[in-house]
């Protein structure tokens, strides 16, 4: 048997080796109103190694009163704090997340060629929407900003529709208490069970970041927070969040750099495709990659793309398919809607470049047209977008035309140059990668760090099966289907009624494959070096091993074991049941990556975040 030594040995260091501690997201005890709902995460790291800048951007969902909603996170070092927007999270998704493609091709033993579907589409990762609105309660001026009471106030200042404040403790042995106490007094609803962790951080002289919603905001304007930093170790908490977290909580990161991206600390999976419901459109994906982390120890993660930036995204529109750039960098420039002599001939501009309406840009845009009126500005501007209109509108009782240069730099701040900028960084990259994880709150024990492997291969997001109709009658009704999956195995699925339809077959369920492992594979990987596969009695041990390791620091295993392969074998292939016909190679193709992410709190950090909840003041 194989056996692998990981020894000392020197590390591909592509990411720098200055880590950031993690936290995680806590609801305050005791508190009372809608709770905070953290049910995924979706967060995006890129590294410059010009500048040795890193960029992060933390999608924060949230469900409840505006006026409830803080987040504090300590980091290492002074950052800059802007705003991003979903939307490109959102591309990202439809360019990069797990699809599972079922081709119909020849059939067998039929007196003529035939196929069960000519449709071809994906369907896309959807956001959830958020509908609820309110006031946001603005947090006074920051108290004892002097550091006279052991905290010092560097920064106060406001970042879209965000009050943020830039604080340190004054004494790194017992500035945590007195850090508690001032995050209380200003409004940070923050647990004593924080302490501890606050006690690392004060320790190491980090600086917190304080932030709410200003007064009148609604949560529909709750934005990404974008962070710009020296270097830094890509980190994601979870330990922290596991206080309100829902079990299975969806983590996808999505990290640029000069390699393939891997967790160093915690495991991973190949999910089994003998597992997934190819003849259901493989919706059943979700639950088979949780099984799958499950079956290592609950902390692995999946890699659902790895390569080049996707130039093109591909959906589907009125049974059509419409294949987009991913990120179209000429549809954000706003120089020529600055140069328009009217507000229709501005329209007109935002229409030809294609500009995304998100909440961001329709709420500019209505600021300087006032165009909605009493409708939703969003829904307005996006409907006015899909069936192109002039912008003139009763509504607006002035006679002249808003400053359009001013409107073009408010677009360019808000929307267009983050997007653009991050964008590019993307698309510069060697490599893109996108790892899942499904994590239930029990699992949440140690915070994910990653690395970059220079010589793993490029994984790509679609995964394929292929179909053939079967006549066993040997005339044209096809009462069978065979399923072949690469090169593991093709085996024949009767249809479990007289309706002949193949969305009924249900492959994972089938006693050949019912008690297969979710988990083809558990590997451990590195920067340098092959996958190391984990045997099933090793998961544990393997689980406790990796714990502490770190990019560039040393290999994430160190001990002897032996190494594990496949976790499952396929059976037998089932024999032709009779002659082939001609294939018509039809493609039915599904996006299968996690359902629509639902409303509440997606956070994280490259920091430890603690996420609380205000008390809605009196």
């Amino acid at each position: 048997m194989r056996r692998l030594v990981f020894a000392s040995l020197a590390a591909a260091l592509i990411w720098p080796t200055a880590a950031f501690a993690c936290g995680g997201c806590f609801v305050p005890a005791g508190l009372t109103g809608t709770p905070v709902l953290q049910n995924a995460e979706r967060i995006l790291f890129s590294h410059d190694t010009t500048t040795k800048k890193s960029y992060v951007w933390v999608e924060i969902r949230y469900a409840g009163p505006p006026g409830d909603f803080s987040w504090v996170l300590p980091l290492p070092k002074v950052p800059d704090v802007s705003v991003g927007d979903s939307w490109l999270f959102d591309r990202l998704d439809l360019a990069t997340a797990a699809q599972f493609q079922l081709n119909f091709d020849s059939s067998e033993n039929c007196s003529y060629s035939s196929a069960q579907s000519s449709g071809l589409g994906c369907g896309s990762f959807k956001t959830a929407s958020y509908d609820e609105a309110g006031s946001g309660n603005s947090l006074n001026a920051p108290t004892n900003t002097t550091g006279g009471n052991g905290v010092t106030v560097l920064k106060h200042a406001q970042v879209g529709k965000y009050d943020y404040v830039l604080v340190q403790a004054t004494s790194k042995t017992e500035g945590a208490a007195k850090m508690l106490k001032w995050l209380n007094d200003n409004g940070y609803a923050v647990p004593d069970a924080a302490k501890p962790i606050l006690d690392d951080h004060v320790a190491r002289g980090d600086v917190f970041v304080a932030l709410h919603l200003v007064s009148g905001a609604t949560i529909k304007e709750i934005r990404p927070i974008a962070l710009t930093m020296d270097d830094a170790e890509a980190c994601v908490p979870l330990r922290l969040t596991s206080i309100a977290a829902v079990d299975d909580m969806d983590v996808v990161v999505t990290l640029a750099g000069a390699g393939r991206a891997i967790p160093k600390n915690h495991m991973h999976v190949v999910v089994n495709p003998a597992r997934l419901d190819w003849f259901g459109g493989a919706a059943n994906y979700p639950q088979v990659l949780a099984t799958a982390i499950d079956e290592a120890a609950g902390r692995a993660f999946a890699t659902e793309y790895a390569g080049k930036l996707p130039k093109t995204v591909t959906t589907v529109a009125n049974m059509n398919q419409v294949t987009t750039p991913t990120f179209d960098l000429t549809a954000l420039n706003t120089d020529l809607i600055a140069k328009a002599t009217s507000r229709d001939a501005a329209w007109s501009q935002i229409l030809t470049q294609k500009l995304p309406i998100t909440q961001a840009v329709a709420d500019v845009l209505e600021a300087h047209f006032h165009a909605a009126g009493s409708k939703d500005a969003l829904t307005y501007y996006q409907d006015l977008q899909s069936a192109p209109g002039a912008i003139s509108n009763p509504y607006d009782p002035v006679d002249s035309d808003p400053k359009l240069p001013t409107l073009a730099a408010d677009l360019e701040t808000n929307f267009c140059k983050p997007v653009r900028d991050m964008a590019q960084r993307l698309g510069s990259a060697e490599k893109v990668t996108r790892l899942v994880l499904r994590i239930s709150p029990k699992e949440m024990q140690k915070d994910p760090v990653f690395a970059f492997s220079p010589t793993l291969p490029d994984v790509s997001n679609v995964s394929t099966a292929v179909a053939h109709g079967i006549c066993r009658k040997g005339n044209y009704s096809i009462d069978a289907e065979r399923l072949t999956i690469g090169t593991m195995g093709s085996w024949i699925f009767e249809f479990p009624d007289s309706s002949n339809d193949f969305a009924k077959i249900k492959s994972a369920a089938d006693p050949r494959f019912a008690t297969a492992p979710a988990a083809l594979r558990v590997e451990v990987l590195d920067e340098t070096g092959e996958p190391f596969a984990v045997k099933a009695e090793d998961v544990g041990k393997v689980d406790l091993a990796i714990a502490s390791a770190h990019a560039g620091i040393t290999p994430s295993l160190t001990i002897t074991l032996d190494a594990g392969g496949d976790r499952w074998t396929a059976p037998p292939t089932d024999a032709l049941f009779g002659t082939i016909a001609t294939p018509t190679n039809s493609t039915s193709c599904q996006q299968g990556r996690t359902p629509a992410v639902p409303g509440g709190l997606l956070l994280l950090a490259v920091g430890a975040i603690f996420l609380v909840r205000r008390r809605r003041a009196e």
